[in-house]
């Protein structure tokens, strides 16, 4: 009875044995096939974080450094900076000017990076989270944030070239993409203030209807092809506006 009881039990310990190594052969191959979906589905990367194949969506950050922004002011920018950070996806990529553009030259971006995708979307099975968050904040995080904070240091400028940087910014980061293809995005950190020889705010009323009359419009006007335009307004205490900020366009900072 004892050796009966003893072969029964070497014939489980074998057949718990097979199913064990089967198993492990069934994770070895799902984490292959794991591994190389998320190759396919992450393709590789250029210099600026992005997809070789082309950004997935194109965001123009642009801030305004003709007069000083405040404390309060860069707190509030650097908010929304975060926020716009925790939205994107994979792929979207952010080009940041200051306003210093003009009729004839071309504007190249502050920083220009690639999202690569939120850390808590990361699948734990096939990546290493601590991974996917390190990258994350070295390789986008990081790198936005210093370019915000170059631009929020206290600046005065002579000018104030708004409508000539945008349409050259639209030129530089929109000016390949076919309008459509990919989510385009515009976010203007500013008093809305122009002042340069074409056109400015101070020598005469705000008109859009007679600028776009005159010989000057067709070097000023911006081709966003379609962008959504948001516009964080920066309040001077020199000049006057509206009660109401918090309009469809904008809010106030």
């Amino acid at each position: 009875m004892v050796r009966r009881r003893h072969a029964k039990g070497h014939g489980n310990d074998k057949i718990l044995g097979i199913v064990l190594a089967v198993v492990g052969i069934i994770l070895i191959v799902a984490m292959g096939g794991g591994a190389w979906w998320l190759r396919k589905s992450k393709p590789p990367l250029d210099a600026d974080n992005c997809p070789r194949s082309g950004p997935t969506a194109l965001h123009v950050i642009m801030i305004d450094r003709s007069d000083p922004i405040s404390g309060q002011q860069a707190q509030r920018i650097r908010q929304h900076v975060q926020n716009l950070k925790s939205d994107a996806a994979f792929g979207a990529r952010f080009d940041v000017y200051t306003f210093e553009g003009d009729t004839k030259n071309e504007i190249l971006p502050i920083a220009r990076v690639c999202a690569p995708g939120r850390p808590e979307e990361a699948n734990e099975l096939i990546e290493n989270p601590d991974l996917v968050r390190r990258r994350y904040e070295e390789r986008f995080s990081v790198v936005l944030d210093r370019a915000i904070a170059e631009l929020l240091q206290e600046a005065t400028r002579p000018n104030s070239p708004i409508i000539e940087s945008l349409r050259a910014a639209a030129i530089t980061s929109f000016g390949s993409v076919k309008g459509g293809k990919i989510p385009l995005r515009v976010t203007l950190v500013s008093d809305m203030v122009q002042h340069t020889a074409l056109a400015s705010h101070f020598k005469a009323e705000p008109s859009f209807t007679q600028l776009s009359k005159t010989q000057a419009w067709a070097a000023l006007q911006p081709n966003l092809k379609g962008a959504d335009v948001e516009i964080l307004y920066l309040l001077r205490p020199s000049l006057s506006y509206s009660s109401d900020c918090y309009e469809e366009a904008g809010e106030c900072a």
